[in-house]
C-alpha cells in the first residue's frame, strides 16, 4: 500500500517539474531521471555533453527506480534510469545497460569495537540475522574473535553496540538489489531498520549502524573525513572491487539499465545523447564518458553498445545516419 501511495505522488513531481522546465525555457526539454545511484554519473555527463543546452535544455529528476518508468511510457522523459535489470516487455519501449555496478555493505563501528584492521565478512545468514530479527543484536556476538582465520574481521568482546540496520526508501532499485540478493528475498519488510533516501545519508549512520550503497558512491566515502568509522564488508569472502565486479566473483553486482522510448518527441536530441554515450567516436565519448568509469571517478564497468544485453540499442541506432 505504501508503494502504491509514494508513486502517484513521484508521478505529480515529475509532472510539475516538466511543466517548470518548459515555461522557464524556449528550448525543448530533455529530461532523464529514476535511479539516485546512477544520478551523479548523469549529472558529470550532462555537463560534459557537447550539445548540453544548445538544441535542448538536460536535466535530471532522481527519484528512485521505479519513478523511471512511468514518465518513459508516457513519453515525459527522454531517458528513464534504473538500478537494477529491466525485464518487462514493451514493443515501444527499448531497454539497455550503460555499466555494471556493485552494492557495497556499509557499517559504522570505531576503532576501539574492532579486533583487526580487516573487514568484517558478511554472509547471507548473517545480514538476515541483522535485518530480519526483531530481538536486539549486539556486533560482537556476530562477529566474534576466530583465531583459526587470522584474515577475518573481528568486534571486541567489550563492544556493546547493538546492530542498528538502514535500509533505503521504497521504490529505490538498490533496495531491490540488496532484498534479493542480500536477504533472498524480494518481498522483505524489515519494519525496524531506519530509511535514508541518499547514499550521503547511508553514511552518516549512526554508531552500530549496517547499510549499503552503490560502489560507485565509495568515492564519497574515502574522501570525507566525517565518514572514517564507515567501513566496507566483504561479502561471502571476496573483496568488492571493480575487478570483482567486471569477472562476476562479487555476486553483488547490478546493472545500470536506460529505458527509452522510441516513439520519443525529441528523437534526434535522443539519438545524438546515446552516441555520446557508447560510440567511441562521438564527439566527447572518449574525452569525458571513458574516463568517467574509471576506479578513481565512478567506478563502475562499462558496457559496450556490441554487447548481447544492448543489441535491440544497437539494431535502433544503426536506423539512424
Amino acid at each position: 500500500m505504501l508503494k502504491k501511495r509514494i508513486l502517484p505522488s513521484l508521478w505529480l513531481i515529475t509532472m510539475i517539474t516538466i511543466f517548470i522546465v518548459t515555461l522557464v525555457s524556449h528550448k525543448p526539454y530533455f529530461i532523464m531521471g529514476g535511479s539516485t545511484s546512477i544520478s551523479p554519473l548523469m549529472h558529470t555527463l550532462m555537463n560534459y555533453y557537447p550539445d548540453n543546452h544548445k538544441e535542448a535544455d538536460f536535466t535530471y529528476n532522481s527519484l528512485g527506480s521505479d519513478a523511471a518508468v512511468i514518465p518513459v511510457n508516457k513519453n515525459m522523459f527522454a531517458i528513464g534510469w534504473l538500478s537494477k535489470e529491466y525485464t518487462t516487455t514493451n514493443n515501444n519501449l527499448i531497454s539497455f545497460v550503460l555499466s555494471k555496478d556493485g552494492m557495497i555493505l556499509v557499517y559504522n563501528l570505531p576503532q576501539n569495537c574492532l579486533g583487526n584492521d580487516k573487514p568484517l565478512n558478511f554472509t547471507q545468514d548473517k545480514a538476515k540475522q541483522m535485518y530480519l530479527t526483531t530481538s536486539p543484536i549486539l556486533w560482537k556476538d556476530l562477529f566474534p574473535e576466530k583465531s583459526s582465520d587470522p584474515n577475518q574481521g573481528w568486534v571486541k568482546a567489550t563492544c556493546n553496540l547493538k546492530v542498528l540496520p538502514y535500509t533505503r526508501e521504497n521504490g529505490s532499485g538498490t533496495r531491490d538489489v540488496f532484498n534479493e540478493k542480500v536477504l533472498g528475498n524480494s518481498q522483505a519488510y524489515y519494519p525496524q531498520a531506519i530509511t535514508v533516501n541518499s547514499s550521503t545519508q547511508m553514511f552518516s549512520m549512526s554508531a552500530g549502524g549496517v547499510g549499503y550503497s552503490s560502489y560507485s558512491d565509495k568515492k564519497q566515502l574515502f574522501s570525507n573525513p566525517q565518514f572514517a568509522n564507515i567501513h566496507i564488508a566483504n561479502w561471502e569472502n571476496v573483496i568488492p572491487s571493480l575487478d570483482t565486479i567486471k569477472n562476476n566473483t562479487y555476486h553483488l553486482a547490478r546493472p545500470f539499465t536506460g529505458l527509452i522510448n522510441k516513439n520519443f518527441k525529441q528523437i534526434n536530441s535522443l539519438i545524438k545523447f546515446l552516441k555520446f554515450l557508447f560510440v567511441n567516436d562521438y564527439p566527447g565519448h572518449n574525452e569525458y564518458v571513458v574516463p568517467a568509469f574509471k576506479e578513481d571517478q565512478y567506478a563502475q564497468a562499462a558496457v559496450p553498445l556490441n554487447d548481447e544485453v544492448n543489441k535491440n540499442l544497437q539494431k535502433w541506432l544503426n536506423e539512424f545516419p
